[in-house]
């Protein structure tokens, strides 16, 4: 992760450099990425193009 990016989220209290917060981020966007691929699948079970990326 770019130094740019772990600033910002010192800014939000979470420290990379920490196990367990690291862990807690990494659950975090694991999370987020099956949400997203089941909207994605949901959406293509409808018929409905995905939006643009």
């Amino acid at each position: 992760m770019p130094p740019r990016d772990r600033a910002v989220l010192r800014r939000f209290d979470l420290d990379l450099d920490d196990p367990g917060q690291a862990r807690f981020f990494i659950d975090g966007v694991r999370a987020a990425d099956e949400l997203i691929a089941e909207e994605s699948a949901a959406r293509r079970c409808q018929g409905r193009p995905s939006p643009p990326r």
